[in-house]
């Protein structure tokens, strides 16, 4: 295709990979006029890059978003009695009294998307179990689990430093526990109750504590098969329940901004495809846009200059 005059091949080669990088002709005919000098308008080069787009038919690539939904499971402390917390009995126990402590059985997750839940155990040591998830778990873009933040992301780093395991201070998660205290007034928060309020399913039924001691004490490896699904069960159930919460919820992290796109598309699945349906002004007098996302239904708020950018978006489309 022939730009005109003043578009050399090397100009055009320049705007063929940014157009693979971005969708944003302006900022395209910026880092032109930027990198090349040309004596043009912005708004006359960003009309070229445009048609060069349509004419080559390409859109931008964009970092598929790498969301992970874990669950864990985990032994008990061992001390005259079986205790899962050890302040649950601190008028007659303290550290001194544990025979054995609480570690991790298994980690079963999988990631947004995927039909297969994957399981590790501690059948070749919890240590190793712990040097292959979090090597798994630094590969997320976010992490979702129920209880997460609380419990489950701590308990983890616990087990690492036990053991050895470098593992990242923090990670970019969202807790379905806080997400159903906070915005919602369900009658129980546990994941077995949300499910099957929410009519995507239930935790297994299992024998209780006997499961448990039957793979601590007992080192039963079918007792260990039974876990293994529960938990992976637990991971299905997280999944399904936080797609349901999900349009009503706020969330912890933009996606369309870490994965290439625009302020102003949806922070959820990183969709352009998005529309303002109100407009509000704070006490202050300062304009916001709530937007609405027509994939996964995400409603989301904006800045006033963000909601200009998409118009010129859709405009110069």
């Amino acid at each position: 295709m022939d730009l005109g005059r003043g578009y050399t091949k090397l100009i055009k080669e320049f705007m063929t990979v940014r157009m693979e990088q971005t969708p944003n002709n302006t900022q395209i005919a910026r880092d032109v006029i930027n990198k090349f000098g040309l004596k043009k308008e912005l708004e006359t080069v960003r009309k070229k890059v445009s048609r060069l787009r349509e004419a080559l038919k390409i859109e931008a690539k964009r970092a598929p978003i790498k969301r992970l939904f874990f669950d864990i499971e985990t032994g008990y402390y061992i001390l005259k009695i079986r205790a899962w917390q050890l302040r649950n009995f601190q008028k007659y126990f303290n550290y001194e009294d544990i025979e054995k402590e609480k570690e991790i059985i298994c980690i079963s997750y999988k990631w947004q998307y995927e039909d297969k839940v994957h399981t590790l155990s501690n059948i070749k040591g919890e240590k190793k179990m712990l040097k292959d998830f979090i090597k798994i778990m630094g590969e997320a873009d976010e992490v979702i689990a129920h209880n997460g933040d609380k419990f489950d992301i701590r308990f983890l780093r616990t087990r690492c430093l036990y053991h050895g395991v470098l593992m990242f201070p923090s990670y970019r998660s969202l807790d379905t526990l806080k997400k159903s205290r906070g915005g919602f007034l369900f009658a129980s928060n546990k994941l077995d109750y949300l499910g099957k309020f929410l009519n995507v399913g239930s935790k297994l039924d299992h024998e209780g504590m006997k499961l448990w001691i039957d793979i601590v004490e007992n080192e039963s490896t079918s007792a260990l098969k039974k876990m293994i699904k529960y938990c992976e069960q637990d991971v299905i159930l997280l999944e399904d329940v936080y797609y349901v919460m999900s349009p009503f919820i706020t969330h912890n992290n933009n996606f369309a901004v870490l994965t290439g796109g625009e302020k102003w598309c949806c922070p959820e699945c990183g969709s352009a495809n998005v529309d303002m349906y109100r407009t509000y002004s704070t006490a202050m007098g300062i304009i916001r846009r709530n937007m609405k996302c027509n994939k996964c239904k995400k409603q989301y708020k904006i800045s006033n200059k963000n909601y200009l950018a998409f118009l010129s978006s859709v405009i110069n489309k």
